[in-house]
């Protein structure tokens, strides 16, 4: 049974097209509803590669009642002319070096690494001005606790592609606590058009790292608050994003902060201080059911490695 359900959930993921490495900026359309649902698969066959972020699956749950939770407190608001989006996630993801087939430790590059998290978050937004506030909180485990050596395992089985190895010197189980916010202001905005400046700070055990990014969306009149709770036609949607980061900390390469029997990591004097990401989604929204998917990409996250692309699709339904 979990066996079909994790392969059902796969299934789903590719055949789908619609918070990981790449931090797209969230937008919020005319059309947003207050109860959604959505699926999102991440993984990089779709460009021939088989490494580094390799594999994630994220499921979502949008409802009212989360933005009164206790925990909603430490998300800063905008205050004027607001739309409010809160809800919760469940994150699988999967980190591997280059070579998945050797049985030894990859020195030099990135190491088996695995996280599972459980995420809440909070959007807010001025729709007159487009200037929005977005947060979330991650809570979770990495390491063997996280389950990415049988997932991996798994899905090999299911495409019959050799096993991945390496597995067995894998970062350590370590906690994941995280707080990651990021605010948006447009230079322009128009019913179909947004288009401004990010700044993006994560702090905790996962990831600590600064950024600042440029952000561009589309949609005919998808953007600002209209009384059309539904489009009757189906409605294309475009977004891109463009950020650059300070890296101080990335647990997925170093290791957690606590934990102290790791088989392997990378040293601080390793990693590459400045990094660069990159997102563009192309989407369809009809009677609040969108269906997209984005290209991501990441410059090398550490001396010896290389930049990195990987897809993502998303079906996302509203109730």
């Amino acid at each position: 049974m979990k066996r079909s359900l994790l392969l059902l959930l796969f299934f789903i993921g590719i055949c789908s097209a619609t918070l990981a490495q790449v931090n797209s900026s969230r937008v919020c359309w005319n059309d947003e509803k207050d109860k959604s649902i959505s699926l999102q698969f991440d993984n990089d066959t779709y460009y021939y590669t088989d490494y580094y972020y390799t594999n994630g699956l994220e499921v979502e749950l949008i409802l009212p009642d989360i933005t009164q939770s206790p925990t909603s407190a430490v998300f800063p608001k905008i205050t004027d002319n607001q739309k409010l989006i809160s809800g919760v996630g469940l994150a699988h993801r999967l980190y591997t070096p280059k070579n998945i087939r050797d049985t030894l430790i990859q020195f030099n590059d990135r190491p088996f690494a695995a996280t599972l998290e459980i995420n809440h978050f909070m959007f807010s937004k001025n729709q007159i001005t487009g200037s929005s506030f977005s947060g979330q909180l991650q809570l979770g485990l990495m390491g063997p606790a996280a389950g990415g050596a049988q997932f991996h395992q798994l899905i090999h089985d299911w495409i019959q592609s050799p096993d991945p190895n390496g597995w067995d010197y894998q970062i350590a189980n370590d906690i994941i606590l995280n707080y990651n916010f990021q605010m948006y202001h447009p230079f322009i905005y128009t019913p179909s058009v947004s288009f401004g400046i990010s700044g993006k700070i994560r702090a905790g055990t996962l990831f600590d790292d600064l950024g600042i990014g440029l952000h561009f969306a589309t949609g005919k009149k998808q953007l600002k608050a209209s009384s059309t709770s539904n489009f009757k036609k189906p409605q294309i949607f475009f977004t891109t994003d463009l950020d650059y980061k300070l890296v101080v900390y990335n647990a997925t390469l170093q290791g957690g902060l606590f934990s102290t029997n790791d088989p392997y990591v990378m040293s601080f004097s390793s990693i590459t201080p400045y990094v660069i990401s990159a997102h563009a989604r192309l989407g369809i929204l009809w009677y609040g059911i969108s269906l997209s998917y984005a290209h991501n990409y990441i410059s090398k996250e550490f001396d010896a490695g290389e930049s990195h692309n990987y897809g993502s699709f998303t079906l996302k339904i509203g109730f």
